[in-house]
């Protein structure tokens, strides 16, 4: 499946739901606090606020940019400093029941990904998000793994770290792989650095304010603020083993190729290593 297709029907799906398809935002943020767009719900800070509500539901592909993941990029075949984020939103709608089963018909009745093939994750302590994976979704519990803040709450280690703002405990859908992708443990599971069980989708349940000082205040309504990577669904989909193997990726590698391969770039010999000299 085209990742421009896959794009297409993760916005209509959403719109049939009675989301609102707002266009991605300006790279360069618009919010003070921000240099660039990290995340499909910036442009929507006001709206988890409880303020400006013209629509409480919304859907999105965000152009994103982030710095902090510069360290990983060429090091795993899943991360990018710029990419694209799918989302679904709400203000003050529906929360994690919806929220829950929404992602699971998407991928399993609209992408007809296999369930079988799918992990979930929850906060340490939010039964109410794994009472609804298990009795609601039915995913068995040897499959739904428990983590800590630093995994399962966002953003990641906020109320020690922060930055302030929305935030709240997060559940993530994960796909495997299989085994030839893992470390070969017998209890290898979502949560493991290996590359085996690939996150996809994180729907974060936005019931917080951090404040200065540290302190989680409630917000005046529950949010959902959902993002799932597009590279890394169509990766999936189309059973490559990394992103940069998608179609929106192959033009530009093959450019690449052409380049290093053209007379201005000639081989040459350094100690046995056949290196490249461009001018």
């Amino acid at each position: 499946m085209k990742t421009d297709k896959i794009r297409k029907l993760f916005l209509d799906y959403f719109e049939n739901k009675s989301h609102k398809v707002v266009p991605s935002d300006s790279l360069v943020s618009h919010d003070p606090t921000l240099l660039f767009t990290s995340a499909g719900m910036n442009q929507f800070k006001d709206k988890f606020l409880g303020k400006d509500l013209t629509y409480t539901r919304a859907c999105s592909c965000q152009k994103c940019f982030r710095t902090g993941d510069l360290n990983n990029v060429g090091k795993t075949p899943r991360h990018h400093t710029f990419f694209e984020m799918l989302g679904n939103f709400s203000f003050g709608d529906y929360f994690k029941d919806d929220a829950i089963s929404f992602a699971w018909e998407f991928f399993t009745k609209i992408l007809k990904i296999d369930s079988n093939l799918l992990w979930v994750s929850v906060y340490k302590d939010d039964d109410e998000a794994y009472e609804i994976w298990n009795r609601k979704i039915g995913v068995p519990d040897e499959k739904i793994v428990r983590l800590g803040p630093k995994e399962n709450f966002w953003p990641s280690n906020v109320q020690k770290q922060g930055p302030n703002g929305p935030c709240g405990p997060c559940s993530e859908i994960f796909y495997d792989q299989g085994e030839k992708a893992g470390c070969g443990k017998p209890d290898c599971k979502p949560g493991c650095d290996c590359d085996r069980f690939l996150e996809i989708w994180n729907l974060v349940f936005t019931q917080y304010e951090r404040e200065e000082t540290g302190e989680l205040k409630p917000l005046p309504q529950k949010n959902i603020d959902t993002g799932l990577g597009l590279e890394r669904i169509a990766a999936v989909m189309q059973g490559v083993e990394s992103n940069f193997e998608i179609d929106i990726f192959k033009p530009i590698v093959a450019a690449i190729k052409k380049e290093a391969n053209s007379p201005a770039c000639p081989p040459r010999q350094r100690e046995n290593t056949e290196q490249y000299s461009c001018k």
